[in-house]
C-alpha cells in the first residue's frame, strides 16, 4: 500500500492554483479536499473568459525565462496527455509583435540563448500589421474556467463551496494540522494555501511582499475582427472563442474599485488601434461603451515571480543580531525552519495559466520529499525563502 493513500491534503482556493494543485496531488492518490470561499471554482482572475498561454523570456537564460520555459513545455505535455483540448475551448497561435528594435534584439536572441526549437517559436510576420513578431505555433487562447474546472474534475477532490478558512495551526501532539473554518474544523496532513489575494488575512502569510492588481479586460463580439490568432503588444487581442474576443489588460496596484472605468476601455481600444490599425477599416463606428467589460484582481510578488514552495515558520526565527552575525562570520546563509507540510502558491499575477501547473508539480514534490528533475536555481527562485533572504542581506531581519 503506498503511504500516500492514507495521507490527506486541503487545498485552500479553486482557481487555476489551486486546480493544478489537486491535480498534482491525484498522481500520487493522495484524499484532497478543495476549499472555496467563493460560490464555484474560477470565479476570480480564473474567472476571465479568455486568457492566453505562451512562456516569459528573457534575450539571456535566467531562472525565471528557464521556469517559464519548462512551465509552458509541460502545459504542452499535459494538454496533450489529459487530452484537454477536446473538453476546453482554445484556439493555437500566438504573435508576439517586436515592435521596437530592443524587442527584436531581446526575443531573436532569446531563441538562440534557451535553445528554442522552431515547433515552439519562431520569428514570423503578424499578417495584419506585416510587423515582425514572435509566433508561438502552439501558444494558446483559451477558457480559464474551462481549464480550472477541467483539471479540478479530473483531479476528483472533495470540493467545499462558500466556506472560508480562518485559522490553522500545527497539531504539537501528533504534527497534523488543524484548519478552523466557520462551520467546522478539518483535520489534514498537508495544507496548500493557494487563495489569491485573500493570503492577506492570514498572519503567518503577510510578511511575503505580495499585493492585490487590478485588472479589466474588455469583451468584444467576434465579428469585428478577423485575426485568426493572439495578438500579444504590451496589451493582447485574442483570437475568436465562443463568439467573442477579450481585449486586455489594464493594470493597477494603487487604486482596486471593482466598477469598470470607461477610460480604461477608451484606452485599451486607442492602444489597439495605434498598434494594429489595419484590423479595422473604420474604427469610429463602434462604440466601445456598448462593450462588455470584466474587472478581477491577481496576486502579485514583489519581485513580480512565481511563490511556490514550503512555507517558512516565522514564529521560531531567531533573528537575533547574535544568532544572524555568526551565520556572517562563517559566510553562511542562516537557516530556515520549515512548517514542513504546508506549502504556499501565488503570486502568480497574469502568467497562471502558463506557471500553474509546472509550479504546482513542484509545490507536491517539495512537501512530499519527492525528487523532480529541475535545477535548484530555479527552485530556490520560486520559494518564498527568498524574501527572508533579501531582509537578511539588508539587515532587516534583527
Amino acid at each position: 500500500m503506498n503511504p500516500s493513500d492514507s495521507k490527506t491534503a486541503l487545498v485552500v482556493g479553486a482557481g487555476i492554483a489551486g486546480a493544478s494543485v489537486c491535480y498534482a496531488l491525484s498522481k500520487r492518490n493522495i484524499k484532497t479536499i478543495l476549499v472555496e470561499s467563493e460560490l464555484s471554482s474560477a470565479g476570480k482572475a480564473s474567472g476571465n473568459p479568455i486568457g492566453v498561454v505562451y512562456p516569459f523570456l528573457t534575450k539571456h537564460k535566467t531562472a525565471e525565462s528557464e521556469f517559464s520555459l519548462l512551465a509552458y513545455q509541460y502545459f504542452l505535455e499535459l494538454w496533450e496527455s489529459l487530452e484537454l483540448g477536446k473538453r476546453v475551448p482554445h484556439v493555437d497561435g500566438i504573435h508576439f509583435l517586436l515592435d521596437s528594435s530592443s524587442a527584436y534584439d531581446r526575443y531573436s536572441h532569446s531563441l538562440h540563448s534557451h535553445h528554442i526549437p522552431e515547433s515552439l517559436a519562431s520569428l514570423s510576420k503578424e499578417p495584419n500589421s506585416n510587423l515582425d513578431a514572435l509566433l508561438f505555433p502552439k501558444g494558446k487562447a483559451l477558457s480559464p474556467v474551462s481549464l480550472t474546472k477541467e483539471l479540478i474534475r479530473i483531479a476528483n477532490p472533495m470540493e467545499h463551496y462558500h466556506s472560508k478558512l480562518l485559522s490553522w495551526e500545527v497539531n504539537e501532539g501528533n504534527g497534523n494540522l488543524i484548519c478552523q473554518f466557520e462551520k467546522e474544523i478539518l483535520h489534514v496532513d498537508y495544507l496548500f494555501l493557494t487563495q489569491g489575494y485573500q493570503f492577506l488575512a492570514d498572519p503567518k502569510l503577510q510578511w511575503i511582499p505580495m499585493k492585490q492588481v487590478r485588472g479589466q479586460i474588455v469583451q468584444i463580439p467576434s465579428s469585428i475582427f478577423q485575426n485568426q490568432f493572439s495578438i500579444l503588444y504590451g496589451d493582447y487581442l485574442t483570437a475568436d472563442i465562443g463568439g467573442e474576443r477579450v481585449l486586455g489588460a489594464s493594470f493597477d496596484e494603487f487604486h482596486l474599485e471593482e466598477e469598470p472605468r470607461p477610460k480604461e476601455t477608451f484606452d485599451l481600444w486607442n492602444g489597439l488601434q495605434t498598434k494594429l490599425p489595419n484590423l479595422l477599416k473604420n474604427w469610429e463606428e463602434f462604440d466601445i461603451q456598448n462593450f462588455g467589460t470584466r474587472v478581477s484582481y491577481r496576486t502579485q510578488s514583489q519581485d513580480r515571480h512565481p511563490v511556490g514552495g514550503k512555507l517558512p515558520n516565522l514564529s521560531v526565527l531567531d533573528t537575533s543580531i547574535k544568532y544572524q552575525n555568526l551565520f556572517r562570520k562563517n559566510a553562511k546563509t542562516f537557516e530556515i525552519p520549515y512548517f514542513e507540510t504546508v506549502g504556499i502558491l501565488n503570486g502568480l499575477g497574469s502568467r497562471g495559466l502558463t506557471h500553474a501547473l509546472l509550479a504546482a508539480e513542484i509545490l507536491v514534490c517539495d512537501l512530499l520529499s519527492q525528487t523532480l528533475e529541475i535545477s535548484d536555481t530555479i527552485k530556490k527562485a520560486l520559494k518564498p525563502d527568498r524574501f527572508l533572504l533579501r531582509k537578511w542581506k539588508r539587515d532587516e531581519l534583527t
